[in-house]
C-alpha cells in the first residue's frame, strides 16, 4: 500500500490572462484599417470616374466646335470663331446675337454663323460641364488652325490639388486666381 498520499499543487494563475482580448482588438483594428483603405480607394475610383467623364465630355465640345467650323469656313480664316473670354467673364450665360439663323429663310453671313455657333456651343459648354469655359485663339501662323481650351470648376478635387490643376490653362483665361479649375487643350486644324 502507497503511504504517501498525493501532494495537491496549488492552483497555479494563469499569466496569459487577457492575452486573448488583446488579440481579438489587434484584429479589430487591422480590420478597421483595411476598411478605411478600401473607402479611401472608392472614393478615389468615383473620383477618377468622374474626371474622366469631364474629360470626354470636352473632347465632344472640341470636337463639335470644330466641326461647325469646317462647315462655316470656305477660305480658312477661323477669325469669327476667335473668343478670347476670361474664366470669370464666363460665370454669366453668353448673350444670344442678334441674328439667330434658325429659319430657314434667313441668309447669314460666316461672321452671323460663328457667332450662333459659338452661342450655342458655349451654352453646351455651360450645360455639360462645372462652370464650363471656353478660350478660342486663331493660329495668326497659320492658316485654318486655332487653338482651344475648354476650362471647368472640378467639384472632385481632394485637399491640397487646386493650385496645381491649371497648368494647361491659357494665361488669358485668367484662372490663376481660381481654385479648383481644369483645362484641355486642343489644336484644331480646318
Amino acid at each position: 500500500m502507497n503511504l504517501r498520499r498525493p501532494v495537491r499543487q496549488p492552483a497555479r494563475r494563469s499569466t496569459l490572462r487577457g492575452a486573448s482580448l488583446i488579440e481579438v482588438l489587434v484584429a479589430i483594428l487591422i480590420a478597421s484599417l483595411g476598411l478605411l483603405a478600401f473607402a479611401g480607394l472608392t472614393a478615389s475610383s468615383v473620383r477618377y470616374t468622374k474626371m474622366s467623364q469631364y474629360r470626354a465630355t470636352a473632347t465632344q465640345l472640341a470636337q463639335d466646335i470644330a466641326e461647325r467650323a469646317r462647315a462655316n469656313i470656305v477660305d480658312g480664316n477661323v477669325t469669327a470663331y476667335e473668343f478670347l473670354g476670361s474664366f470669370s467673364s464666363q460665370a454669366t450665360a453668353p448673350t444670344l446675337p442678334a441674328k439667330t439663323c434658325q429659319a430657314a429663310a434667313d441668309t447669314c453671313s460666316v461672321a452671323e454663323i460663328a457667332a450662333m455657333d459659338l452661342y450655342e456651343w458655349q451654352q453646351a459648354a455651360r450645360k455639360l460641364l462645372p462652370e464650363g469655359s471656353v478660350f478660342l485663339q486663331r493660329d495668326a501662323a497659320v492658316l485654318g488652325a486655332f487653338d482651344l481650351w475648354l476650362a471647368w470648376r472640378d467639384p472632385t478635387l481632394a485637399t491640397g490639388e487646386s493650385k496645381e490643376v491649371a497648368k494647361e490653362c491659357p494665361n488669358d483665361l485668367g484662372v490663376d486666381s481660381e481654385d479648383g479649375v481644369r483645362c484641355m487643350y486642343f489644336r484644331v486644324k480646318l
